[in-house]
C-alpha cells in the first residue's frame, strides 16, 4: 500500500472496554504484567484522570470496574520505573514528573515549559528506549488548531520540541519545528527511531545510536498529505 493509498478498513467488532462515564481522551496505554494490569490515562478531562483495569491474563479480557486516579495536572504519557513500585514517570503540560499510582501526586522532576506559556506548548506523546531514556514531544498549540496539514505559512516555524530525559537526570533538545508530536518508536535492532507529527500528517525516521541516544539522518518515511489520517499511536513488532 502506498502512503498516499487508501486506508485498509477492518471490522474491530465491540469495544473491548466501555470506561465508566467516558473518556475525553484516553492516551498511553501500557501493561504491567506482575499484576496483569492495563494502565492509560484520560489527559483532557478535569481533573485528568488514571485509569487502571485488572486483565485476565489468559484471556485477555477485562475483569471488574476501572480504577480511576485523579491526578494534579494533565499527563498524557506515562511509563513503569524500575524498581520503584507504583510509580511512573511522565509527561505532564508543562515537562517531567514522577506520578504516584495510589494518590495521582505529581513530583515534578524538569519544568521545561513555563507557565507563562501553557497556552501556546504543551507536552503530549513520548516514549522510552532501550536504554531507559524518555523521550518526550510537544504540541504547537496555535499551529495544532488550524487542522490537520493547514497551518500557514505565514505562522512560521512550529514551536513543538522533541526532548530526550536521561537516567542521571540530563536534559536534551533534540528536534525543533513540530506541530503535534506523537507515536515515538524504536525498530527491534535499536538502529532506528520513529516519530509522527500527527497533524502536520507525517512521519519521520531517524538513524539511532542505542550507546549515546543520538539521532541523524533525517527522513520522511510517511506522508499523509495528500491523503487523509492523521500519524498518531505507534508500536513496532
Amino acid at each position: 500500500m502506498s502512503s498516499a493509498g487508501p486506508l485498509e478498513v477492518i471490522e474491530g467488532g465491540k469495544a473491548w472496554l466501555k470506561c465508566g462515564n467516558g473518556m475525553n481522551l484516553g492516551e498511553a496505554p501500557i501493561y504491567r504484567a506482575s499484576d496483569s494490569t492495563l494502565h492509560w490515562v484520560d489527559c483532557l478531562c478535569e481533573p485528568a484522570e488514571l485509569q487502571i483495569v485488572q486483565v485476565d491474563a489468559d484471556t485477555g479480557d477485562a475483569v471488574g470496574e476501572t480504577r480511576v486516579v485523579k491526578l494534579e495536572d494533565s499527563v498524557t504519557v506515562a511509563f513503569f520505573r524500575k524498581n520503584r513500585p507504583g510509580s511512573y514517570i511522565c509527561a505532564y503540560f508543562q515537562g517531567v514528573a514522577f506520578m504516584d499510582e495510589a494518590t495521582g501526586k505529581l513530583e515534578v522532576v524538569k519544568e521545561i515549559i513555563p507557565t507563562s506559556d501553557r497556552g501556546i506548548r504543551r507536552f503530549n506523546d513520548g516514549g522510552v528506549d532501550a536504554k531507559g531514556r524518555f523521550w518526550l514531544a510537544e504540541i504547537d498549540r496555535v499551529a495544532m488548531a488550524y487542522g490537520p496539514n493547514k497551518c500557514p505559512a505565514s505562522h512560521g516555524e512550529p514551536i513543538g520540541r522533541l526532548w530526550r530525559y536521561d537516567p542521571d537526570g540530563s536534559l536534551h533538545l533534540m528536534e525543533k519545528g513540530v506541530i503535534c508530536g506523537n507515536g515515538l518508536a524504536w525498530s527491534p535492532d535499536n538502529k532506528t527511531m520513529y516519530f509522527n507529527d500527527s497533524v502536520a500528517m507525517l512521519v519521520w525516521a531517524y538513524d539511532f545510536d542505542l550507546e549515546s541516544g543520538s539521532i541523524s539522518n533525517k527522513r520522511l518515511f510517511i506522508d499523509r498529505r495528500s491523503s487523509f489520517g492523521e500519524p498518531d499511536g505507534m508500536v513496532v513488532e
